[in-house]
């Protein structure tokens, strides 16, 4: 009896022995990169539009928390047309402490949100999505995309004129008035959602064949056009045009740091007989030069 508990006292101090030995194998191996790796990181959305979920408003926020106090983030914001292919509508964030993003002056459409963690500088393979729809206008009626538009200093980019839920639209004319001090209107080009559609556009005044036109429109700070939409055998049996989509481009340059207004103050719309469409107030947009 005597030797049996001698044995069970020796068997105690061995598993004892061997745990240790264990812990210190698993501790080693986690803090030099050995077999045995740190877990991967765990993450989650803590605010933010549910999946699938319509917005009938253009601000969004998300916020997020990971499961230990190491952790860094980062987020990119994509657009997903019709067929769920996603171009980029914000670049990818560095890595970072911050735990809640706001999205302000968003655009009509579909989005996808991605959020990438990070902990001991292990990164999982995929980030948490999240997918969302924006509908905060309410056709017909006519909107500017992007509603905000970054344009680097003494650089030019567009802004396209948007008609959201427009039916039988064959022509319009519009009023936009902008910052003069901030931006110049260097031109203005067709709109994709035409060309699809087949139709010639025509655009008056030519804003590409003449400086004295544009002299007077910057010295101003106010566009006046009017764009009428022209039939032919690859648009038959359709004399209009429906539905949403960019009928008009606008290219601005930057001419001094800061924020500009684009405002629409006059908007008519007109079916194949001429007669008005009625359309609700339209979004205003933003121009901001970096």
């Amino acid at each position: 009896m005597k030797d049996y508990f001698k044995y069970e006292k020796k068997l105690k101090y061995l598993l004892k022995y061997f745990i240790l030995l264990f812990i210190s194998f698993i501790a080693v191996t986690c803090n030099t990169g050995g077999v045995i790796d740190a877990p991967p990181p765990f993450v989650e959305l803590t605010e933010g539009p549910s999946e699938g979920e319509v917005l009938s408003h253009d601000k969004v926020i998300f916020a997020w928390r990971g499961n230990g106090s190491d952790y860094k983030f980062k987020y990119r914001m994509l657009s997903l047309d019709s067929d769920n292919f996603p171009t980029v509508y914000q670049d990818s964030t560095s890595y970072s402490d911050a735990t809640d993003v706001t999205f302000s002056n968003l655009d009509e459409g579909k989005f996808r949100f991605e959020l990438y963690a990070k902990s001991n500088n292990v990164e999982p393979s995929s980030p948490l999505v999240r997918d969302f729809t924006v509908d905060a206008i309410k056709g017909p009626s006519l909107m500017f995309y992007k509603t905000k538009t970054v344009i680097d200093f003494d650089s030019t980019n567009s802004v396209g004129i948007w008609m959201e839920d427009v039916n039988g639209l064959t022509g319009f004319s519009i009023v936009i008035a902008f910052d003069k001090n901030k931006v110049n209107l260097v031109g203005a080009t067709k709109g994709a959602f035409v060309i699809q559609k087949r139709f010639e556009q025509i655009i008056v005044p030519d804003l590409n064949d003449t400086t004295l036109i544009l002299k007077n429109i910057n010295a101003t700070g106010k566009i006046e056009i009017t764009s009428a939409f022209l039939t032919g055998l690859g648009t038959l049996p359709d004399k209009s045009i429906s539905g949403s989509g960019k009928i008009l481009n606008l290219v601005f340059r930057g001419i001094a740091k800061g924020t500009s207004n684009i405002d629409m103050t006059t908007i008519d719309l007109r079916d194949q007989n001429g007669v008005v469409i009625h359309s609700n107030a339209p979004k205003s947009g933003i121009l901001e030069v970096q």
